[in-house]
């Protein structure tokens, strides 16, 4: 049993330790070319996604947050254009993913337009969301958001390096030039999420 027990051991540590080269592949290896300048420079949707997605199978506490699927909400403001525009090119890059799983969990994607904290509350309660990537054009409501999400154990994606340096989560951003995961430790843990040491080495981590 012992021999059975230290091989599956290994074989546990082997795959983790691929993920993480995957994951960092995805992070480092992108090409500056693919970076889209619309007032500061962003990592394109369909990036941000994967290695949000493959972040995620970090939270240890994924399973106990999550119910029979993940749900993603694309929190945005309908009337500022930038806003609408990029709630359509993360629903549509989150939608992409749809038939991927996270721990075994199929990926729902929603959209939410934020008129008032009562509004991502019942969207949260009533679609069961798990993670809320919040666009561009909500700068002024993000002490709101913060509170929402750590109340409710939800976790915050960050759409702009401000919004996480100021209490979301983790963003996926180009910072220097480079592709970077942000994450707010402390943050992340109010949120109730769980990320394991593999990811913090990846990321450049607010402590």
């Amino acid at each position: 049993m012992g021999r059975v027990s230290q091989h599956g051991y290994r074989r546990r540590i082997a795959k983790a330790a691929a993920f993480a080269c995957a994951l960092a592949v995805l992070v480092f290896g992108l090409p500056r070319q693919m970076f889209l300048a619309s007032g500061e420079e962003s990592v394109p949707a369909s990036r941000q996604v994967v290695i949000l997605m493959r972040a995620l199978a970090y939270d240890g506490n994924l399973k106990s947050r999550a119910g029979d699927a993940v749900n993603v909400a694309i929190l945005y403001r309908k009337a500022n254009a930038a806003s609408d525009a990029m709630a359509n090119a993360m629903t549509k890059a989150f939608g992409a993913l749809e038939s991927t799983q996270v721990y075994g969990l199929p990926i729902v994607v929603s959209r939410v337009n934020y008129t008032g904290e009562d509004t991502l509350k019942k969207a949260i309660v009533g679609s069961g969301i798990d993670l809320v990537y919040v666009c561009d054009g909500l700068e002024s409501d993000l002490d709101a958001i913060e509170r929402i999400t750590r109340q409710m154990k939800v976790l915050s994606v960050g759409s702009k390096q401000e919004y996480v340096q100021k209490g979301l989560s983790i963003g996926v951003l180009q910072i220097e030039a480079k592709c970077t995961i942000l994450l707010n430790l402390p943050a992340s843990r109010q949120e109730g999420v769980s990320f394991a040491a593999d990811l913090l080495r990846l990321a450049t981590v607010i402590r």
